[in-house]
């Protein structure tokens, strides 16, 4: 096996640790979901705009610290983010 296939067993097994962490994130954000208020049509229940920003910008903090490109971290965290915002929406209108 050549180094460029060693490298893409490594990015795999991180890819796999990172679905176990994000289903992790997916059962916390579904019990926030029933703790928050049911919303009335407004996206700023499920939104919480202070909080996301809160949340991007300590992201964009911790990976300049531990040398992660910050463009990639809020890239990431602002797609994440935004996911579970639309699958809280969309179960709130099942």
């Amino acid at each position: 096996m050549d180094a460029l296939s060693n490298i893409r067993i490594d990015i795999d097994n991180i890819d796999r640790q990172l679905l176990r962490l994000l289903t992790q994130r997916q059962i916390l954000v579904e019990k926030a979901r029933r703790l928050k208020p049911k919303p009335k049509g407004d996206k700023a229940d499920v939104q919480a705009s202070e909080r996301v920003a809160q949340v991007i910008t300590n992201r964009h903090k911790e990976a300049l610290e531990l040398g992660l490109s910050s463009d990639v971290a809020e890239s990431v965290w602002g797609s994440m983010i935004k996911a579970f915002i639309d699958l809280e929406e969309k179960v709130n209108n099942e």
